[in-house]
């Protein structure tokens, strides 16, 4: 039914057949350490209490850090706590195979019933899909707009389009969640940028105004000196090229009202009127909440950097969650008292020192 589920499929990183490899329930001391080198959970701990290196154990069903130091026969025992604790994997009690099941359907584009479908998991956990969904949304947003990761559009020889559109949709009949009704009117517009020839674009929510003073900031801020701008004859572009802070920029609009290409340039919007109706068609079909369209936004804007890149989508989601959410790293308590823990206060009476 669906292609990224042959087993033999070969992709840029990783195959669903090493995925499945991955994710077997008697490779989990290879999945932990495939985890750590990525950084997504600690490679390595101190006890808090003693100051050792602490190790990875199983008890039961779950893995723990546990420090397995010992002074004169006795182990510390002390500093423990699960591996979750303070990961991207924290505040749920599914397994982590279960976890990066969901992650690798998120990345592939399935929908929550079909990643519930062949994640095998209950129809009572439909709720905790679309959380875990919502939160790989919001990871992928963090980090795409981060100045450091976000793409530069444009340069010398580039032509980069710009373009607005209306979020909310036709509805049906006059009905529906696309009505718009629900949305504020700082909602409902998102500004577009994309350059030719490339997957990279920007997407942002703006007000309904969309005046000079709210888009120019935009494009100079993900703009290269040197690109040549294509738009339609909104007025906020009026003699756009006068008005940016970026050297060597030439603007050539067209009236979509007299035709779509114009004839004595050969400016056109075509690229990302195109954009937008992929754009669309990545959002929920039965509709969203309006304050969700932001991480909506930044998926898609992620996904496309990926496919730029020809990068392997669950490996690069997985180092953009260590590097938004890196996993807490438990320092050594300062001791005080002998009292406050009662292993090194025994190990000193007998001579040992403390760490």
């Amino acid at each position: 039914m669906l292609a990224m589920y042959k087993h033999d499929l070969i992709t840029e990183h990783m195959s669903y057949e090493g995925f499945l490899h991955l994710v077997a329930v008697n490779n989990e001391e290879y999945m932990l350490q495939f985890l750590g080198e990525i950084g997504i959970i600690a490679s390595e701990h101190q006890c808090k209490f003693c100051g050792a290196n602490i190790k990875q154990r199983k008890q039961g069903k779950n893995w723990y850090w546990i420090c397995m130091r010992r002074v004169a026969g006795i182990k510390c025992n002390r500093g423990k706590f699960p591996i979750r604790k303070g990961t991207f994997f924290d505040n749920s009690k599914m397994s982590f195979q279960n976890i990066l099941r969901i992650v690798w359907n998120f990345v592939h584009r399935l929908n929550t019933k079909q990643c519930q479908q062949f994640c095998g998991l209950s129809t009572k956990t439909d709720h905790t899909v679309g959380e875990f969904y919502g939160d790989c949304r919001t990871i992928c947003t963090r980090w795409i707009w981060d100045p450091k990761n976000m793409p530069k559009l444009g340069g010398y020889g580039k032509v980069v389009e710009m373009d607005e559109s209306f979020f909310p949709g036709a509805p049906k009949y006059n009905r529906g969640r696309r009505l718009g009704t629900t949305w504020e009117d700082d909602d409902k517009w998102v500004f577009g940028l994309t350059e030719r020839g490339s997957l990279d674009c920007v997407l942002k929510q703006v007000p309904s105004a969309r005046t000079r003073k709210i888009l120019l900031p935009i494009i100079e801020d993900h703009c290269n000196v040197g690109t040549l701008f294509c738009s339609d004859g909104w007025k906020a572009y009026n003699k756009l090229a006068e008005h940016l802070d970026l050297e060597d920029c030439q603007h050539f609009p067209v009236n979509h009202s007299e035709n779509y290409v114009n004839p004595e340039t050969g400016a056109h919007t075509q690229t990302i009127e195109g954009l937008w109706s992929h754009v669309k068609d990545f959002l929920p079909i039965r509709g969203m909440k309006p304050h969700d369209l932001p991480d909506y936004l930044g998926h898609f804007m992620w996904d496309c950097y990926c496919r730029q890149r020809k990068l392997d989508v669950f490996v690069k989601f997985l180092q953009c969650a260590a590097e938004t959410r890196p996993p807490v790293i438990f320092k050594t308590q300062t001791i005080t008292t002998n009292e406050q823990v009662p292993f090194l206060a025994s190990s000193w009476s007998r001579g040992y020192h403390r760490v």
